[in-house]
């Protein structure tokens, strides 16, 4: 017969019961978002990441919901790895939002498919209002009131994505080929700094 378990000492909590014993889990949140972030999102199945893991199905489950749940991470790890590292000032905001463009471009490029899905309704994971907020606090910088700053930022948001699924078409035609510093300078353009 096992020994009784002792009455908790007041203000402590019980130690938490050990695992049941069993195999480690083979996949993670973290490895499920990068699996993908590797893949086309047009071909985004809970079944292909599953397969391009080597899982089943059903493990993917325990970590996440479904496809719409998957995709608003990916959403959100993009997010992460745009918004640079430092907030906007008065002195770098033109710079500040010419490197966010860049990097959303790097980020993009890299996820097939990602841009055109954001462009047509995508997935606001909260990393978007991260985003939003520095557009809107960069354009405000640079001395357009917060109603400006903000449809500049759907502008800028837009043009950005657009330019994206376009270039990812290969149906962009241009002699010389498009520039997307161009489209910076005139996303930028207008605004007193």
């Amino acid at each position: 017969m096992p020994a009784p378990t002792p009455a908790p000492t007041p203000g402590r909590r019980p130690a938490a019961r050990s695992p049941r014993p069993g195999r480690p889990a083979v996949i993670d949140r973290d490895a499920i978002v990068a699996a993908a972030l590797a893949m086309d999102q047009d071909q985004l199945t809970m079944q292909a990441v599953a397969r391009r893991l080597g899982v089943a199905t059903s493990a993917l489950y325990r970590w996440v919901g479904g496809r719409e749940e998957l995709l608003d991470l990916v959403s959100a790890e993009l997010s992460r790895r745009i918004v640079p590292r430092r907030e906007p000032t008065a002195d770098d905001w033109h710079d500040w939002l010419a490197e966010l463009a860049h990097a959303i471009r790097r980020e993009f490029r890299a996820v097939p498919g990602f841009a055109a899905r954001a462009l047509t309704g995508g997935h606001r994971a909260a990393g978007h209002d991260a985003i939003a907020h520095g557009v809107v606090t960069a354009f405000t910088l640079g001395g357009l009131s917060p109603e400006r700053a903000h449809q500049r930022w759907y502008v800028f948001a837009t043009a950005v994505l657009g330019w994206l699924a376009a270039e990812e078409s290969g149906r962009f035609p241009a002699q010389p080929p498009m520039d997307f510093d161009a489209l910076v300078e005139v996303l930028l353009a207008g605004v007193r700094g």
